[in-house]
């Protein structure tokens, strides 16, 4: 008998306070929402593992996927069948030296793989050019039929990046972040924006409390490709939310606005001749 694939798939979006560089402290809090959660995919905030912090000291904490920190998260996951979403400082295997702003991506089958930042913040209290190298290409993953992108906190203010997810065959893409109070604004703005111009899904999961002399919002999202809010965590709180995405809405809202259709891919070559004339 073929086994029915889901048509839907419940996400959570989690925000915790965290201990700055308490990075056993911190894989505890994902390991103990892994054993307590009803959904299969588990999101959580930029540089969970070890809190936003921008200093030389981030050099010590950097990692490689196959840290043995992950271990008993990929243990947990395999176990409970849960897809996890975290950001992490990522050590180079490449390049001594090298460390990316990263988003970890892990399965039941263990490390799916990781996305690095392609937009890095150079502006107001943010100097991450001056520890982070960025990131170079998209990624995406399945769970079923569902296709992911990701992208981390800055990434959402390139609308060219989740174009490329959706055009791509993207249902959901998912955005981790440490945007502090000032900013709120515009990720609220734009996140729509980006969910209603793709049709597609959009989850952000933001850092909450205090890092690096900032006050992180909070405020994780959950939006439909129509644009409507159908989770919402609160700002500056500890909080859990939750909801079920559809294929059929999915699929209704492509139908009603063909966006995806009527994308023109050749306007990225206008982007590149461009380049940086406006700065």
């Amino acid at each position: 008998m073929m086994e029915m694939i889901p048509s839907s798939l419940d996400v959570e979006i989690i925000q915790r306070f965290h201990g700055r560089f308490d990075v056993p402290g911190n894989a505890k809090i994902i390991a103990d929402a892994i054993r307590s959660s009803e959904s299969r995919l588990l999101i959580f905030p930029e540089m969970f593992i070890t809190g936003y912090t921008l200093g030389s000291e981030i050099r010590h904490y950097a990692m490689d996927p196959g840290n043995e920190v992950f271990g008993e998260l990929k243990d947990l996951a395999a176990e409970h069948g849960k897809h996890l979403i975290f950001g992490f400082p990522e050590s180079s295997n490449d390049i001594k030296g090298q460390i990316f702003n990263s988003a970890m991506i892990m399965g039941p089958e263990g490390v799916v793989g990781t996305y690095r930042k392609m937009h890095l913040v150079d502006f107001g209290p943010f100097e991450e050019w001056a520890y982070f190298t960025p990131g170079n290409a998209p990624f995406m993953f399945s769970i079923d039929q569902w296709k992911i992108g990701v992208i981390i906190c800055y990434d959402i203010f390139f609308p060219e990046l989740v174009k490329h997810y959706a055009l791509n065959g993207a249902d959901l893409v998912v955005c981790i972040s440490a945007s502090p109070s000032l900013t709120r604004k515009y990720f609220e703005l734009v996140m729509k924006a980006r969910a209603v111009e793709n049709t597609i899904y959009f989850a952000y999961s933001n850092m909450v409390g205090f890092d690096s002399r900032m006050d992180f919002w909070g405020g994780g999202e959950l939006i439909d490709p129509r644009g409507n809010t159908i989770a919402k965590g609160p700002y500056f709180e500890e909080a859990s939310v939750s909801a079920r995405i559809d294929e059929d809405l999915l699929r209704s809202a492509r139908a009603s606005r063909p966006t995806l259709r009527d994308t023109k891919p050749h306007i990225s070559e206008f982007i590149s001749e461009w380049g940086h004339g406006s700065r």
